[in-house]
């Protein structure tokens, strides 16, 4: 990362970024974001969902840095999942590159325009007016206000 870091002026994230104790070290490294993820599961079958390792890695930076999150991004509800488990960011890369394998850079626009959409809906249907409402509550259906209009 030192090397890295020596040769560009550019922010330096880190994708890969599973476990607490490597998120904590990479902050402290100088990395200037973090990307959960765990390359779609193909890389190592038992690498933990990153819906499981996005709100330990978040509590483990404690807001140093942004935390943003690369898997199992497919509609604009997974998004708000995202958010709410505390990402500050996610990343729809495979749903973006199956919109440009079909209809190119439109296809791409409209799988991004659907993701937007369909984002706004699940806000609306659970009362959150921004993002930042968008918290662990919404997705917890043991919570009184989980899932309710206003919660």
């Amino acid at each position: 990362m030192a090397w890295l870091q020596s040769i560009t002026r550019l922010p330096v994230l880190l994708k890969g970024v599973l476990h607490p104790a490597d998120a904590r070290q990479a902050v402290s490294m100088g990395a200037a974001g973090l990307i959960v993820s765990n390359h779609g599961g193909r890389t190592l079958d038992t690498a933990p969902a990153t819906a499981t390792a996005l709100p330990r890695v978040v509590q483990a930076v404690g807001g140093a840095v942004p935390v943003l999150v690369d898997g199992g991004i497919r509609r604009g509800t997974d998004v708000l999942k995202a958010m709410a488990l505390g990402a500050s960011a996610a990343l729809v890369g495979r749903p973006a590159v199956w919109g440009l394998a079909n209809a190119g850079a439109a296809g791409v626009a409209h799988v991004l325009r659907l993701l937007r959409d369909e984002l706004e809906v699940a806000m609306a249907l659970t009362g959150c007016a921004t993002l930042a409402n968008a918290t662990p509550a919404l997705l917890d259906a043991t919570e009184d206000k989980a899932f309710r209009p206003g919660g």
